[in-house]
């Protein structure tokens, strides 16, 4: 019994003076922290929204709205419409969601507990964007009941497309105000790689989605839909300058996701014909910007030689425009043109939309192509509109939503087409359907319409 009390106190005191000496910190992986500061997530949750919307989303889109041509392995069977659960699984659970939504919720959650209400405004515009790319792709989906993804086996509900816009202009509401905050602890500084933390301009996003957002929103709400972008433009973008894009960097492992994809994958993508023979009705400057060649390939008709894209699009320093001053333009002129056709306000936004393009891409000149080519009062409508916005915004994903709200530019089925239109959703990732079947929609097909494009 002796024995065994020595030996009890022994281990007692063996462990006190264990406490003492031996750092309670060395086994934590300081590859696997615990914690992270927000300007820490910033820059990287920036990167990878700017990534996924310029890389794969463009890249599936564009294609489909022919701005470019897939010819070559997958992306010729993109071209003909060919898109699988399994193709979509990677944007879906290892971009949009994780890190993309997690990472931006940890900052949304943090801002509250250090009182920094000025980056839990930029987060929420970041979520709103996060949540208006995924729900505007594939229609219903999880959210309210999602992003706990530490939680083992854990099967999120879907929020209906109509609750995931109401919950976007919360954000965009609630981030307004934040971001006028008089007080914040923590502000964003040089670590936000869009901005670099000028909250004026974070503002004026917000009030840009919030146009780009209701006027998604015009079939189902009619006059109410325009009305509202027009108000939220009048506090948006004023010029260029404002744009919401990322620059990448000349590293590779930074570098802009359609270099990236050219890189690795050459001869995959060419420009389309489509757009090609558009730009050459009216002699486009812009043409030379977006490809380095001539001639297009036909959709679902590959050529090797057709022209491939640009370096002002497909460097490794290449922008993607997330939403634009020009876009702002444009959706000015559609509201004004739908709540009065004659108004001349209309005329004078789309105009100024071509204008900033133009600008924009540094082919403005002395103005003699764009003086022939402006609209008039004689000539304006929603189609024409529309193809101007569609020519001012290459390898953006917008360009899709607009095909499927209004049906402008008129396009063509690719030539061995697999199904009998232009797809109008993308399929559920494979994940969802085998780790969280009960839950996700059934019945979903690439023609099957979403939320505001079913009339």
């Amino acid at each position: 019994m002796k024995k065994l009390i020595f030996s009890t106190i022994a281990v007692m005191l063996l462990s006190t003076a264990c406490e003492k000496w031996i750092d309670p910190d060395i086994n934590i992986d300081p590859n696997n922290p615990k914690d992270v500061a927000m300007a820490q997530l910033l820059a990287p949750v920036e990167a990878n929204l700017a990534y996924i919307v310029g890389g794969e989303l463009a890249r599936w889109d564009c294609v489909w709205m022919q701005h470019i041509a897939g010819i070559q392995s997958q992306s010729a069977d993109n071209d003909i419409y060919t898109l699988g659960e399994a193709d979509v699984t990677n944007a879906w659970s290892w971009n949009l969601y994780s890190p993309g939504m997690i990472n931006t919720k940890f900052m949304m959650e943090k801002a509250v507990t250090t009182k920094s209400p000025h980056y839990g405004g930029v987060a929420k515009i970041l979520m709103a964007y996060h949540l208006g790319v995924t729900t505007d792709h594939w229609g219903d989906i999880p959210y309210s009941d999602a992003l706990n993804g530490a939680v083992s086996d854990y099967k999120p509900s879907y929020d209906t497309q109509e609750e995931i816009y109401t919950t976007i202009f919360t954000l965009l509401d609630e981030a307004i105000a934040e971001l006028n905050s008089s007080e914040s602890v923590f502000s964003p500084d040089f670590e936000d790689l869009i901005y670099g933390g000028d909250l004026a301009k974070w503002e004026k996003t917000a009030y840009a989605l919030k146009a780009r957002y209701n006027l998604h929103l015009a079939g189902k709400k009619g006059t109410s839909a325009y009305t509202a972008a027009l108000a939220a433009v009048a506090d948006s973008y004023t010029s260029n300058d404002d744009d919401f894009k990322l620059v990448f960097g000349t590293a590779y492992n930074n570098s802009n996701p359609m270099y990236q994809s050219e890189q690795e994958r050459p001869g995959y993508y060419t420009a389309s014909a489509t757009y090609i023979s558009m730009l050459d009705a009216t002699g486009d400057p812009r043409k030379a910007v977006y490809f380095d060649g001539e001639t297009g390939s036909k959709p679902g008709e590959p050529d090797a030689d057709a022209a491939i894209i640009g370096v002002g699009y497909a460097s490794s320093e290449s922008p993607v425009y997330l939403i634009s001053y020009s876009e702002l333009k444009f959706i000015e002129a559609e509201a004004r043109f739908a709540l009065n056709p004659s108004d001349p306000l209309a005329v004078t936004a789309c105009n100024e939309g071509i204008r900033a393009s133009l600008e924009r891409e540094g082919v403005f000149g002395d103005g003699t192509w764009f003086n022939s080519n402006k609209l008039t009062a004689g000539n304006i409508s929603l189609e024409n509109i529309i193809t101007q916005k569609y020519l001012s915004s290459f390898l953006q994903v917008e360009s899709w939503t607009d095909w499927r709200r209004t049906g402008y530019p008129v396009l063509q089925l690719a030539t061995g087409a697999v199904i009998n239109e232009i797809p109008r959703r993308l399929p559920y990732p494979d994940d969802e359907r085998l780790y969280n079947g009960e839950n996700m929609p059934a019945g979903i097909t690439l023609t099957t319409r979403i939320w505001w494009d079913a009339n």
